[in-house]
């Protein structure tokens, strides 16, 4: 699962992330969101930060190539073996990080990150995602948009650097030249047991708060996916 859209203390743990893969987005609104933004069919793909391989086992089938690319040595195991399970001719997963990826210039047509933060120290890595995509290539980052149901369990400074980045004019996301795309997902959290489990895990004293109060089964999480065409 996509770690940008996750708090910054969420541990990389490979069960962690599969249950989270399950709960965030369920019904795939980011695919489809992506597939409105550059259609995928044949298309070479690289999932930059892929955890254990979430994007990657559900692109692989609709893609030409799709790489898999992982620092974090645990997640890299589980996504190999995950992959080698999927028996998809066309997947690979392969170690490396944002500051020199496993590709050569041009590679692909499409990269997708969702380690990147707005700010200007994530420019040299921008630079470096855009070096390994081709002309007319489409980079898409995933990250968190705010203005939603899950703002309410965040700390009130991460939903307001949300907030400030994706403005319309005067964002971060805008004045660098990308796009946004917002997607309306959900946090699915019809399942009590799965609730306990994540909430408190991932929102602390906010997230054992909530669920000590009547809830709703899911809460409505928008994502932002923010695309800079490459010239």
């Amino acid at each position: 699962m996509t770690r940008a859209i996750l708090p910054a203390w969420t541990d990389l743990d490979p069960a962690l992330h599969a249950r989270l893969g399950e709960v965030i987005d369920p019904e795939r609104k980011v695919l489809a969101a992506l597939e409105r933004i550059v259609p995928l069919a044949g298309k070479r793909i690289a999932d930059v930060g892929t955890g254990i391989g979430h994007y990657p086992m559900l692109l692989a089938r609709r893609t030409g190539r799709t790489y898999g690319i992982e620092s974090d040595p645990t997640l890299l195991d589980v996504a190999r073996k995950r992959a080698t399970s999927a028996h998809q001719p066309n997947l690979r997963i392969v170690e490396g990080g944002l500051e020199q990826l496993p590709l050569r210039d041009e590679a692909v047509d499409v990269v997708l990150c969702g380690l990147i933060e707005p700010n200007d120290a994530s420019l040299p890595a921008i630079a470096e995602l855009l070096r390994v995509l081709r002309p007319g290539g489409r980079l898409v980052i995933i990250g968190y948009y705010g203005r939603d149901e899950v703002a309410s369990l965040l700390e009130p400074e991460v939903v307001a650097h949300a907030s400030d980045a994706t403005q319309r004019r005067t964002g971060w996301w805008l004045r660098h030249g990308f796009k946004i795309k917002v997607v309306h997902s959900r946090l699915d959290i019809s399942d009590p047991a799965i609730a306990m489990e994540l909430l408190p895990r991932l929102y602390g004293d906010r997230g054992r708060a909530f669920l000590m109060a009547p809830h709703p089964p899911f809460l409505t999480l928008k994502l932002g996916l923010f695309h800079l065409l490459k010239r």
